[in-house]
C-alpha cells in the first residue's frame, strides 16, 4: 500500500519486509530518505539503524519511523536517536507523503526543524469546464504528475487542469490531499487530455 502511494506521489521506492533485506538494499542503493518500521522479523528497526549508524554512507540519510509503540520511551529514543520524524500507527497515507516530503525538504520535526518557507510558483487550477478552483503554489513536477499547496481543499478523484507559469497546461487527477499547517497539499496525477 505504501509502496502505490508513494509511488503515486512522484518517489522511486525499493521495499524490503524484514531487516536483513533492508540493509541488502542500503548497501547498493542510494536512497534520500528511509521509511523504516520498527517491527519486523529478522531484525527490528533499532538494529537497522544501529547498522546503518555505522557505515558512513548511509550514516546520514534521513529516517522517518513507522510504529505501532506510541509510548514516551519509544519516541524519546527515536528522538535521542536523530529520527527525523516519528508516524504512529494507523496513518493516514497523506499523512505519510506529506511527511517524508518535508523530510526531503529539510524538515526534521521530531527535531524540531522545520523546513523554510517554499518560494513556490503560482498555479491556476480549474475544473474540466474551465471554471477557476483557485489560486496555489506548484511544490513538484514531473511527467507523472504534480504536487500542489491550496487553501481549500479538492475532492479526491476530481480531474483538474493546471496552469503553469510557462503557459502550459496539465491535466490531471486529485490522487490525495493532506493538511500542511492549515493549508491543503495535493497530490495530482497526469491524465490524457
Amino acid at each position: 500500500m505504501l509502496q502505490l502511494a508513494l509511488g503515486d506521489a512522484g518517489a522511486d521506492v525499493w521495499c524490503a519486509n524484514d531487516g536483513p533485506a533492508a540493509l541488502e538494499i542500503m548497501a547498493s542503493a542510494q536512497p534520500h530518505l528511509m521509511l523504516l518500521d520498527l517491527h519486523m522479523p529478522g531484525m527490528d528497526g533499532w538494529a537497522v539503524m544501529q547498522r546503518l549508524r555505522k557505515r558512513s554512507r548511509l550514516a546520514e540519510i534521513p529516517v522517518v519511523l513507522l510504529t505501532s509503540d506510541g509510548d514516551f520511551d519509544c519516541f524519546d529514543r527515536a528522538r535521542k536517536q536523530s529520527v527525523a520524524a516519528f508516524l504512529s500507527k494507523p496513518f493516514r497515507l497523506g499523512e505519510v507523503i506529506s511527511t517524508c516530503r518535508r523530510v526531503l525538504d529539510g524538515a526534521r520535526p521530531l527535531q524540531g526543524i522545520h523546513e523554510l518557507p517554499l518560494e513556490a510558483p503560482a498555479v491556476s487550477i480549474r475544473d474540466e469546464q474551465g471554471a477557476l478552483l483557485g489560486v496555489g503554489r506548484l511544490l513538484d513536477i514531473d511527467v507523472r504528475g504534480a504536487q500542489i499547496d491550496l487553501e481549500q481543499r479538492l475532492p479526491i478523484a476530481s480531474r483538474v487542469v493546471l496552469g503553469l507559469p510557462d503557459g502550459t497546461v496539465l491535466v490531471a487527477e486529485v490522487r490525495w490531499v493532506t493538511t500542511v499547517h492549515g493549508r491543503f497539499h495535493h497530490g495530482l496525477q497526469s491524465r490524457p487530455s
